[in-house]
């Protein structure tokens, strides 16, 4: 049992033999108990009473006249009140409100000498305890940027009462977003840094308790989308992707309720959904990609476009071939074929060491001298977006002496009289077997006769010079 006692003075004797008055303070809890004193010792008689708040009426409550405790009806209002043993002190326990007002007590002295007599004043105050309170919102759902309001609502409790406001995030954390001693706060320019749970602790003399949770749920966006490119490769013109890869286009947006996404290519929609997955990208698909994000709720949206290149490689692959330069003694070796092909350094002749190489025009001179008859000259062709390289492969055929003209015809026709080189071409795929002619012009000086030999080779045998 919880009790609060009145503090103890010491009683004065006035020498004038007046009435000696004393005042003290005693606090109390409803439903709990409390002791009045009087006086520090047993006086002979003694009068409790009880004036209420606001009057002056003097009610006697208990007393003892030297002949027992009489406790009278208005007991009974204020708790359930007893004398303690060998004082004049009454203990009021389960105390109610009610009880709350000035309590006073006659203490009388030496009654048959010179009788003393002592006015002890008890001032009770009954606090009551704040109950649970509850939270009122005047928007639980605001709209970023909006206004609204905060009540601690409570039933009963003594003030002054202080009010906290707590906000709980989503990860737990717990501070104080407000404190004072109104029940009321507003909060302005509401943003979604506000959304979490919210409760209220009321505080009094007595106690403290807190409100059930009430979440808070701001409405707000959608925000400029973010996209994410995968796999991400970015240029000066936006993002870029080789042909026949898989692109994955992941569209974000920061919105209360989520985001619903639309995907449009060239202005047209495509696809609904936040992640849009291209499998082998074709060139075709090169062009500008826009998400597109809506707040159904809100009834607003926010757009961003992307700029998506797809690379490929040139169709076709490179040729080469080798012709005579600087008047015969040097060898020319030429490549050609898509724009975007740089072969690299052909190697040397029916070996892997390079030769050079020509990174502008994409030819190499080479000395003939020294080089025999059916030497293979391999040129290698890799483009940037392909793991392929493209080869062309030279054959030399090559009869040391005079100096010739030399141009080939297939299946016995001349290609058209032009003079060419002394070396036939033949791409990595031939062709079905066919008869390849090599016309040769000999000069033999200005005075000299012209003198032309025919000479025919089969695909896969060797050349064989004729016999003079």
């Amino acid at each position: 049992m919880s009790v609060y006692p009145l503090p103890l003075s010491a009683v004065e004797i006035n020498p004038k033999w007046e009435v000696v008055y004393q005042d003290t303070s005693v606090y109390g809890v409803v439903g709990k108990a409390v002791i009045l004193e009087c006086g520090p010792t047993l006086p002979e008689m003694y009068i409790w009473s009880f004036t209420m708040p606001g009057t002056e009426a003097i009610r006697a409550v208990v007393y003892d006249l030297g002949k027992g405790q009489r406790i009278q009806q208005l007991a009974q209002t204020l708790g359930q009140l007893t004398v303690i043993s060998n004082s004049a002190a009454v203990s009021i326990e389960n105390l109610p409100l009610a009880a709350q007002g000035l309590f006073t007590c006659q203490a009388f002295y030496d009654m048959e000498q010179e009788p003393k007599v002592f006015y002890y004043y008890v001032h009770l105050t009954v606090r009551v305890p704040v109950s649970k309170p509850y939270l009122l919102m005047s928007d639980v759902s605001p709209v970023e940027g909006s206004t609204m309001w905060m009540r601690c609502n409570l039933e009963n409790g003594t003030g002054p009462i202080q009010y906290v406001w707590q906000h709980e995030t989503r990860s737990g954390n717990i501070s104080a977003f407000a404190q004072g001693n109104t029940n009321i706060i507003n909060v302005t320019n509401i943003n979604r840094n506000h959304t979490g749970w919210y409760r209220c602790v009321a505080s009094n003399a007595v106690n403290s308790e807190s409100s059930n949770r009430l979440w808070l749920d701001t409405i707000f966006g959608p925000d400029i989308p973010q996209i994410d490119v995968t796999p991400y490769s970015i240029t000066e013109r936006g993002y870029s992707a080789l042909e026949r890869e898989t692109v994955s286009l992941l569209c974000q947006a920061q919105s209360n309720p989520a985001s619903q996404y639309v995907w449009f290519y060239n202005n047209s929609q495509v696809y609904t959904g936040p992640q849009l997955t291209i499998t082998k990208i074709l060139r075709m698909h090169t062009g500008d990609y826009a998400c597109l994000a809506q707040n159904t709720y809100l009834n607003t949206r926010s757009k961003k476009t992307i700029s998506l290149t797809v690379y490929y490689p040139p169709d076709g692959s490179p040729s080469c071939s080798v012709e005579a330069a600087r008047n015969y003694p040097t060898l020319r070796l030429l490549c050609s074929g898509p724009a975007d092909y740089l072969p690299h350094s052909p190697p040397g002749p029916d070996s892997g060491n390079q030769v050079g190489q020509d990174e502008t025009n994409t030819a190499v001179l080479l000395p003939s001298e020294g080089l025999n008859s059916n030497s293979l000259f391999t040129a290698w062709a890799p483009h940037w977006l392909s793991n392929n390289q493209h080869i062309s492969d030279a054959i030399l055929l090559w009869d040391g002496g005079a100096q010739k003209l030399v141009w080939w015809g297939a299946d016995g026709q001349a290609k058209g009289g032009e003079e060419n080189s002394n070396i036939l071409i033949f791409a990595r795929h031939r062709p079905q077997r066919k008869t390849y002619t090599c016309h040769v012009s000999i000069h033999f000086g200005p005075n000299q006769n012209l003198q032309r030999r025919v000479v025919s080779v089969y695909e896969g045998s060797d050349v064989q010079p004729p016999a003079n």
